[in-house]
């Protein structure tokens, strides 16, 4: 009897020990699938208060699709704390059908499944070419109407289509209720529409009281020709290089009064300003991006490590790693070293060519279908009548918001740093500052410092004072206050209304980045690299496919986020090259960076538009041509021989400039060529366009008549014969040397020879005329107030003055 009673305490306690099998509840996996392409499964283990298990238990699980495994797994029931695990999660899942499929997923403490719980999902599944439709859309759209917010609207409407299973009322629905709000309740999204409206306010506090005139009025001393305004600009990127966004607006805003008065194209300077944001910060050491871009490093090198990879050759510091990848960072580098030999060659090609004559020859900041800030809204930024043009009062406030920003970022970098225990170097102050609320802080606060600044400056007699003296005697200041709180905030509040057609075009942008990641678009792109391949060729192909991820989401950090898991330990398995592995990690950030700078969708290019009062298709239009031409540089003579060995990254660099230089100077042509000769790439898009002009009933006589009624230029031989350039055979002629070398010419002499070849007879409200009085601030708000207002100064109705040899001759010093 007793041998039988210790037998059944036996079996009742063998039970116990052994228990139950945990329950299973699966998480909703991604929206839509992609047929054929790999996938991973969660899902969350329950447990039974009243079950025990042994500390060895093991758990197997496994995944059944019409009773076929598709994958198992084997895992101690135990984690390392010795806690029963939470979740468990199958990888690497194929299913090769399409439209709603159903699978279970068995989980059991036996290995025959004896004892087994299981869940079931619904999945659905699409054909990896039904995923690009939607970014496909968006660019067709954007490029046939010329509307960016009809393509972006119809963009995320077909991605909701194939997140909705192809129903079209519910993919209305979802636009509304699921990716506008979500768009909008993003945090992140929410500083940078914040500070977009109060860094767009504070700039127009700037310019209704006379600083953004006034900071004109000074840079021209600087600035005098094209040239040097393009020089400053592109220098000053590299001045704000610790934040992306606070460049892109700040420099947009504040140099665009100087250059329209030099008339520099809006699409010219909108471009300087976006090729020195995400190509600066993403390379500069300290930035707002250094953190995600180190954290994402970091999370892989220890994956691998886990993994138990001996990464031989690898730096297991991310930010290290970091370093090590930037001679390797080929496009950014390329991109500004390009744009900087443009500027200093005068040169271009495309689009932008015809852009940069326009500004030129027509007097035409902007095109006339173009659609930027209207003329009221300029015109109530305008100063008052007798306001004083002072410079202060536009490099304070920049100077403080800069400031402050940056400030903000060290005290929350390093307070971050702290509650992690992380030691309080550069590395983690600048990898962990909180970027998007730093901005939000320098923005609001110098906002209130400004206007605090315009209130306690007083006009007495034309001039600007400061009231103290008068408050120490106990006397009223005379005169009037520069700007009182309320004109402060009339400012403020124009200066926000300008920019909410732009806002609206940035919301949805992140609207159809949130719908192309459900429908499985980002996934089916980074499959491209599933399968053989040689693994010197994985950069370059890394790099491609980065771009066109970029390119169709416009977001640069969402592609890094998708790619990394994807390609940095498939680069480490398949060749184990520590070479091989950093050149991957760079190509990466690098093509992030390339298709988020060239795709109209993306934020930077967007708020680039904004901040440069630039039409976002027009600046998209005349920038691609330049991005496509550094990317197939960066490819072919960056990542494809480096990874093959040819040479090392930094003789890759050498390479690419080189031969960037030499295709600038053959291919692009000099604005100012006084025959006014065009550029292959635009020589065929005129080709194009008269095929479709003569489509629609237009003859060569009308397109002619057309064209000359729109330009100021007159050609003249003079001009002609004396016209230097490297590709004339007066380049190579000692005396021109000998001039150069002792310094009898300068880029402002001949730049200033265009104007004696525009029609005496059509007036330019840029410079002066001397038959009136010359009065300095009024002349400075006319010329540059004209410049920034419609950006359409044309011939018609334009009166007569003093011939363009005098304006020249008379232009006030």
């Amino acid at each position: 009897i007793m041998r039988a009673v210790v037998a059944c305490l036996l079996l009742v306690l063998a039970g116990n020990v052994h228990g139950d099998s945990p329950k299973v509840q699966l998480l909703q996996p991604r929206p839509i699938l992609v047929e054929g392409v790999q996938f991973n499964l969660v899902w969350n283990l329950i447990y039974s208060n009243e079950t025990t298990y042994d500390p060895d238990t093991k758990l197997y699980s496994r995944v059944l699709w019409e009773g076929t495994v598709l994958g198992q797994n084997e895992v101690d029931l135990f984690v390392e704390n010795g806690t029963l695990r939470q979740v468990n999660s199958i990888s690497e899942i194929v299913i090769d059908e399409r439209n709603a499929q159903n699978i279970v997923v068995e989980s059991s403490v036996t290995s025959d499944f004896a004892s087994v719980e299981s869940g079931t999902q619904e999945l659905f599944l699409v054909p990896g070419a039904v995923t690009i439709l939607s970014p496909i859309m968006a660019i067709v759209v954007a490029v046939a109407t010329r509307e960016v917010l009809y393509a972006l609207y119809m963009g995320t409407f077909f991605a909701a289509l194939i997140v909705s299973r192809y129903d079209p009322y519910q993919a209305f629905l979802r636009v509304l209720d699921t990716y506008l709000p979500q768009s909008l309740g993003n945090i992140d999204h929410a500083f940078v529409i914040l500070f977009t409206w109060f860094l767009s306010g504070l700039i127009a506090c700037i310019s209704k009281s006379g600083g953004s005139f006034g900071v004109a009025e000074v840079s021209r001393k600087f600035a005098k020709t094209r040239t040097s305004v393009q020089l400053v600009v592109f220098l000053l990127g590299f001045v704000i290089f610790f934040d992306d966004y606070a460049n892109t607006l700040i420099l947009g805003n504040t140099m665009r009064f100087v250059s329209d008065a030099l008339w520099v194209s809006r699409e010219k300077l909108s471009f300087i300003v976006d090729a020195t944001t995400a190509p600066v910060a993403s390379i500069a050491p300290v930035s707002s991006w250094i953190g995600f871009e180190v954290g994402l490093i970091q999370e892989q090198i220890d994956l691998l490590l886990l993994r138990g990879e001996e990464l031989s050759g690898v730096n297991e510091n991310a930010y290290l790693l970091f370093l090590q990848t930037i001679p390797s960072r080929f496009y950014p580098i390329i991109m500004l070293f390009f744009q900087f030999f443009m500027i200093v060659a005068r040169r271009e090609f495309g689009p932008m060519l015809g852009a940069e004559r326009r500004a030129i020859d027509e007097h035409k900041l902007v095109r006339d279908d173009a659609k930027v800030v209207d003329d009221e809204t300029q015109s109530a930024l305008m100063p008052e009548e007798g306001t004083p043009l002072k410079w202060w009062n536009g490099v304070i406030p920049i100077v403080i918001v800069i400031f402050l920003v940056l400030l903000a970022i060290l005290l929350t970098g390093r307070s971050n740093a702290e509650e992690l225990g992380l030691p309080v170097t550069a590395e983690n102050i600048f990898g962990h500052g909180d970027a998007f609320a730093s901005l939000m802080y320098g923005g609001f606060t110098t906002t209130l410092i400004a206007w605090f600044m315009y209130r306690i400056q007083y006009i007495v007699d034309d001039a600007l004072v400061f009231p103290v003296v008068y408050w120490v005697r106990c006397k009223s200041c005379p005169g009037r206050p520069l700007m009182t709180m309320n004109q402060n905030l009339t400012a403020f509040i124009d200066g926000i209304k300008g920019i909410l057609a732009p806002v609206l075009v940035l919301i949805l942008a992140w609207a159809i980045g949130l719908a192309i990641s459900d429908s499985g678009a980002d996934i089916f792109f980074a499959s491209a690299l599933s399968g053989s391949l040689d693994p010197r060729a994985l950069p370059a192909l890394t790099f491609m496919v980065a771009a066109v991820i970029s390119f169709c989401t416009g977001t640069s950090w969402g592609t890094m986020s998708i790619l990394f898991p994807i390609i940095v330990p498939t680069s480490w398995y398949a060749a184990r090259d520590s070479e091989i592995f950093i050149l991957t990690i760079s190509a990466i950030l690098s093509g992030a960076v390339f298709g988020d700078h060239c795709t109209p969708i993306s934020d930077t290019t967007i708020l680039s538009s904004i901040a440069s009062r630039c039409d976002v298709v027009h600046h998209t239009i005349t920038q691609l041509p330049y991005a496509l031409t550094v990317g197939c540089i960066s490819v072919l003579l960056g990542y494809l021989p480096v990874g093959y060995s040819a040479y090392a990254d930094y003789w890759g660099l050498v390479v690419c400039c080189v031969f960037s230089m030499v295709f600038i100077i053959f291919v692009g042509v000099r604005v100012d060529h006084p025959k006014r000769v065009l550029d292959s790439m635009t020589i065929s898009i005129n080709y194009l366009s008269s095929l479709y002009s003569r489509r629609g009933g237009k003859s060569d006589e009308e397109m002619e008549e057309k064209n000359q009624a729109k330009s100021f230029y007159v050609y003249d031989p003079d001009y002609d014969r004396d016209f230097v350039d490297i590709l004339r055979l007066s380049f190579w002629k000692p005396s021109t040397w000998k001039k150069w070398l002792c310094c009898n010419t300068d880029v402002e002499q001949e730049e200033e020879m265009m104007v004696d070849h525009i029609a005496d007879e059509e007036y330019d409200p840029v410079f002066y005329d001397s038959s009136e009085d010359y009065d300095e601030e009024s002349y400075m708000k006319e010329s540059v107030g004209m410049a920034m207002g419609s950006g359409s100064l044309g011939a018609e109705g334009a009166p007569p003055v003093t011939t363009a040899t005098q304006q020249r001759s008379e232009f006030p010093e």
